[in-house]
């Protein structure tokens, strides 16, 4: 579980050391919401936290990902991300 390795992270007081986050494809709501939850918490440990985030949706018109996830990209990942790096199919 993603939530457990970040709070061994946290416990051991390195989660505030961290000035990037990099994520890429991400195939479950489960998972995406972690991200939401481990972008919150580096931000509240450092501050100035860049988060770079390549969606990967889909491409040529067709979803990689289930389309649940479309809305919580739109609605909570994107007014996260310091940086969005979407192909023009994501746009």
């Amino acid at each position: 579980e993603l939530w457990s390795l970040v709070a061994g992270l946290d416990a051991n007081g390195v989660a505030g050391g961290y000035s990037h986050l990099l994520t890429g494809y991400i195939g479950s709501a489960t998972f995406l919401r972690t991200v939401i939850r481990l972008v919150g918490l580096l931000r509240e440990r450092r501050g100035s936290l860049v988060y770079v985030c390549d969606p990967v949706l889909g491409d040529h018109g067709k979803l990689y990902v289930p389309e649940e996830l479309v809305e919580i990209y739109k609605e909570e990942v994107v007014p996260l991300a310091s940086l969005l790096t979407p192909n023009q199919f994501e746009c």
